[in-house]
């Protein structure tokens, strides 16, 4: 076969692969684990591996040179992971680096450094982690100071991140075949059977007549797709093709629309009861249960959406952007009769999981299933088998692509726990902020800014749990305040320049210019910023103490929230002065102060504001 009409070929042998590992693991989902969990992990790893260089294989087809180096890594990565899953007795019970033959040294060299290469396609910023990662094991002994460690040779670091499960063999691979391979098969499914257009379609019709209701529709769509699909650029993919040219049509801006659609693909992922599958991460990171971070998740959730809906709802005044036209807002009785049932499945997987307390895998691959049924015994959902595999070989694509990703965490957690560097980072941090709260989570921003460059959120959550979450626990904060807060941050990261993936795949579809895009997403989720500092501090936010103190520190966070999403906007009924806007936001600040006579402040301000607007606007419209 020519190499210029194999793409087509390599395709299909990428998706038989892909069809391969979702047996394989449905069999361990229900079977368990085939030999060890070390077999498992390089069984999966392997399949991952090789439908990740077939499909790079198939992309860059035109290069002779480019598709045999694809082919190289390909059995670069073969190789030894089948060595390592042939001889694992051995590889699993070595009791040091003293134990390792020459060619377990070389066949895990060579595996450290695809697994590097494979990272670095994926993300340049975690490709060079990886490799700093490594340089700190090898060479950290020569910096001074509190870098410093005692130092390893060059068996230990191989015996330690191959061959431990504080390597490439851990957290990251297992959150992998965990958590993210069900769930982005699961959000496939969704796609090919019209989830996404069905809920547009109800968002569409309770929304869609009030003002500015193209965009409304869009973020109650997104938020209901997006907490099962667990992708920001997925979700923009799945629901921005069609709310994105809606939002425009109606009179939103190109870059606006973007926008909202960013921020809202973005917030999906905190929306209950399901997370996207990062819920599921930090229970286990945490050891908190899964049903107490869903319930510890609905008032930030809710906080974030009232922010963005007052941010569109200002805009749609703004500029006097009314509701779709009639013949454009679909029946709600018509829509839900026609495609009620693709909700079974999502339902199916909720009670599963917080009823039954099955295993994560095993609620999804019965979603999965569920999904397929569902989408097939109706004539308006019904899918071909092309359209079918289409679907679901770019989801095992995707996961192939995490997977890739998310193995080269294994050499920066193997760097921080081998070398002791996560409680000396932890003193930096703490060191840097003196011990405050607020300036070690600001630090935490910008470090889940950095690190998010072009990165899934649960990659980014994973890396910042590494060692911000411990500064944090020890300035004061909850356990589970501190990991939301990295959570929430590290969603964020994919629309807060200047990299902002999310931002850019939304100004792809709405024809704007991207960090146009960047910007107002970002400008208009600032008051979202907010609410997570607000968590952090106030633990009633998280459903934590007596209800008639959660009501009342959820209305004071409702009026702050709303205050500086005045203030950033520049709008209460028209346009506001700098003053008044100033007002707002340090009023909206004071409303969430422990300090009740700061509190008694706020509230007056924002009220006597309000009033002021009001009275000026009725004024005005009499004259």
């Amino acid at each position: 076969m020519k190499l210029k009409n194999s793409t087509g070929a390599l395709h299909a042998l990428s998706t038989a692969v892909g069809i391969i590992l979702f047996c394989y693991m449905a069999f361990a989902t229900i079977f368990g684990p085939y030999k060890t969990t070390f077999v498992h992990l390089a069984l999966f790893a392997l399949l991952s591996f090789i439908i990740l260089f077939l499909d790079s294989m198939a992309v860059r087809q035109n290069s002779r040179k480019k598709v045999a180096f694809d082919f190289g890594l390909l059995l670069a990565s073969a190789i030894p992971l089948i060595y390592f899953i042939l001889d694992f007795e051995r590889l699993i019970n070595l009791w040091g680096s003293t134990y390792l033959s020459m060619t377990d040294l070389l066949l895990a060299s060579i595996f450290v450094l695809v697994c590097i290469e494979a990272s670095r396609r994926q993300s340049y910023m975690l490709g060079a982690l990886a490799i700093l990662a490594c340089l700190y094991m090898l060479f950290g002994n020569f910096l001074p100071g509190v870098f410093g460690h005692a130092g390893m040779d060059f068996g230990r670091f191989i015996y330690i991140v191959v061959y431990t499960s504080e390597g490439l063999f851990g957290t990251g691979l297992k959150v992998a075949a965990t958590y993210l391979f069900m769930f982005m098969v699961l959000g496939s499914i969704l796609r090919v059977s019209k989830t996404g257009d069905f809920m547009i379609g109800i968002a569409n019709s309770v929304l869609g007549a009030r003002t500015g209701g193209a965009a409304k529709g869009a973020m109650a769509a997104s938020a209901g797709l997006g907490t099962i699909v667990g992708s920001s650029i997925g979700n923009v993919v799945a629901t921005g093709t069609f709310t994105i040219p809606l939002m425009k049509s109606t009179g939103f801006q190109p870059h606006v629309a973007a926008a909202v659609e960013t921020n809202t693909s973005e917030g999906a992922q905190l929306v209950p009861p399901i997370l996207g599958a990062s819920a599921f991460i930090m229970a286990q990171v945490t050891g908190i249960s899964y049903e107490i971070i869903v319930l510890a998740a609905i008032i930030p959730a809710a906080l974030y959406y009232l922010s963005l809906y007052s941010v569109v709802h200002i805009e749609a005044l703004r500029h006097g952007i009314k509701g779709l036209p009639k013949d454009k807002i679909p029946s709600f009785k018509e829509t839900f009769a026609a495609g009620w049932h693709l909700l079974i499945a999502p339902i199916v997987l909720f009670c599963l999981l917080l009823v039954g307390s099955y295993t994560v895998t095993f609620a999804s691959l019965v979603a999965i299933f569920i999904a397929v049924g569902c989408g097939l015994v109706r004539k308006s959902t019904k899918f071909g088998f092309k359209k079918f595999i289409k679907f679901v070989s770019e989801g095992l694509s995707q996961s192939a692509q995490i997977t890739a990703l998310v193995i080269s965490i294994g050499l920066i957690q193997a760097s921080i726990v081998a070398t002791g560097l996560g409680p000396r980072l932890t003193d930096i941090i703490l060191s840097l902020s003196d011990g405050s709260l607020l300036m070690t989570a600001g630090l935490t921003v910008v470090a889940a800014t950095v690190l998010g460059m072009g990165m899934p959120t649960p990659i980014t959550y994973l890396l910042l749990a590494m060692f911000a979450a411990p500064a944090l626990v020890e300035c004061g904060a909850s356990l589970l305040a501190a990991h939301l807060f990295l959570f929430y941050f590290a969603i964020k990261s994919g629309s807060t320049p200047p990299v902002a993936l999310v931002a850019v795949v939304a100004a792809s579809i709405a024809e704007a210019h991207w960090f146009r895009t960047a910007i107002t997403a970002f400008t208009h989720s600032l008051p979202g910023f907010a609410v997570a500092f607000m968590f952090l501090y106030e633990p009633g936010l998280l459903f934590k103490g007596d209800y008639p103190v959660i009501f009342f520190v959820f209305v004071k966070a409702v009026i702050a929230v709303i205050a500086i999403t005045y203030a950033i906007q520049g709008w209460c009924g028209g346009w506001v002065s700098w003053l008044s806007r100033a007002v707002l936001a340090l009023a909206g600040l004071a409303i969430f102060s422990e300090n009740l006579y700061a509190n008694l402040f706020g509230i007056t301000a924002v009220l006597s504001i309000f009033l002021f607007q009001y009275f000026q606007n009725s004024a005005n419209l009499k004259h």
